[in-house]
């Protein structure tokens, strides 16, 4: 168990100037770090310590905020244990005893001044001693991984990945110098039924899995490796792939990206494939059709000259069924009920409509739902408001083989609610 003294030790160095580097390498585990995370990062304040003076001072709450300074709050407050000693308590205890905590003089008795520093600022929800920006790239800098990669994922599954399985960390920046499994592209709901305005290549997704081949190793969405029975390309170092298996355990390559070349566009990396396949401004109706054969996934429609680029948009995709979206699912303070979030930008989340654990369950096995967790759940959303909003909706079930990268974003919602 990580110990509170250990991070509120390197929380009193990082306030004094200490070296950034020399002081999260103190950190061994994925557990001594994401706690660390969690106390450096609240997303909520954990036993109100103004409320808690006011109660045991028999005074009103606003008459004690008053009386403690506006800035670093979290300071004064620690002052109050200037004469007491530590405890050694681990962090999940420290965590456990604020949430029932009432008076602050006990509480204030238990840690040391340095240990109250961060407690305080942690129950606060104050500025935190460092960026989260500069959090992430400190530990790329620590494990020599490209700090754009962290940075455009900051959160506990990033943590995880990095001490318990650096490879699955998935690249979004110079992959191809790094030797790491580049992050797959994304890829836009396309809903008008005219074609679009440029020229596309439509590729045909068969109905199936899709996972991606990469220096021997096979991986879905998530980044979970896969068994690599049917993998043909698992000795072809060269080059990333992303592969189609249908029903029938026949696979299809659906990008190919060779490292020695990473910029090519689409027309070349692909050009023994492109040749023959269809295009928006001459086969429209014939793309259109293919959406009914039940052994089609989707189409994407993909510009020429789209040069692969780790977690970007690649291009468009059509369904079926074209009120497809994929959101994540995220545990709520009530009580069965799951809250259903788009993505905005990389790792931001806005809840767009609520749905009950009853109604996921029915529709298919759901995983347990955490904060370091992506469960993906895919919605037809009928109607949107012009807010991004789900007005009518069906759940259709929890999609395993999709990951945070597949979760619609937020924007794409309200421009279906305008429309």
């Amino acid at each position: 168990m990580t110990k509170f003294a250990l991070l509120a030790d390197i929380h009193e160095q990082l306030r004094l100037g200490g070296d950034k580097i020399k002081q999260l390498a103190r950190l061994k585990t994925a557990d001594d770090v994401i706690a660390l995370y969690n106390f450096f990062y609240p997303t909520r304040k954990h036993g109100d310590p103004i409320r808690m003076i006011a109660y045991e001072a028999a005074l009103f709450y606003d008459v004690v905020k008053d009386m403690l300074p506006d800035e670093n709050t979290w300071m004064a407050l620690a002052s109050e244990s200037a004469n007491s000693g530590s405890r050694d308590y681990d962090c999940a205890y420290v965590a456990a005893m604020m949430e029932k905590a009432t008076t602050f003089t006990e509480v204030a008795h238990y840690f040391n001044e340095k240990e109250a520093r961060l407690l305080w600022r942690w129950c606060l929800n104050a500025k935190g001693v460092m960026s989260k920006r500069t959090f992430f790239g400190t530990l790329a800098r620590l494990h020599s991984l490209p700090i754009t990669t962290l940075q455009a994922n900051m959160n506990i599954t990033m943590i995880a990945k990095i001490y318990n399985d650096k490879d699955s960390v998935l690249g979004l920046d110079r992959w191809y110098e790094y030797d790491m499994t580049p992050a797959p592209m994304r890829w836009q709901a396309y809903t008008s039924l005219a074609p679009p305005k440029e020229k596309h290549s439509a590729l045909v997704v068969p109905e199936g899995k899709i996972v991606y081949s990469y220096n021997g190793h096979l991986r879905n969405r998530a980044g979970v490796k896969q068994p690599t029975a049917n993998n043909p390309y698992k000795d072809k170092q060269e080059a990333y792939y992303e592969l189609a298996i249908d029903t029938d355990g026949e696979v299809s390559i659906l990008d190919r990206v060779v490292k020695a070349s990473y910029d090519s566009p689409y027309s070349t990396r692909m050009k023994i494939y492109t040749d023959t396949q269809m295009n928006t401004d001459d086969h429209w109706d014939d793309i259109v059709a293919e959406l009914s054969n039940p052994d089609v996934r989707c189409v994407r429609l993909i510009n020429p000259a789209q040069q692969f680029k780790a977690d970007a948009i690649g291009g468009y995709v059509m369904h079926s069924d074209r009120t497809k979206v994929f959101l994540r699912a995220e545990s709520t303070e009530t009580r069965g009920v799951v809250g259903l979030n788009a993505i905005d930008g990389v790792d931001d989340f806005i809840r767009v409509a609520n749905t009950t654990e009853q109604i996921v369950r029915r529709s298919s096995q759901m995983p347990k739902i955490t904060d370091e967790s992506c469960v993906v759940v895919e919605v037809a959303a009928v109607r949107v408001s012009a807010k991004g909003q789900l007005i009518n909706f069906t759940v259709v079930g929890v999609r395993d083989d999709l990951g945070i990268s597949d979760v619609t974003q937020f924007t794409e919602l309200v421009e279906r609610g305008m429309e």
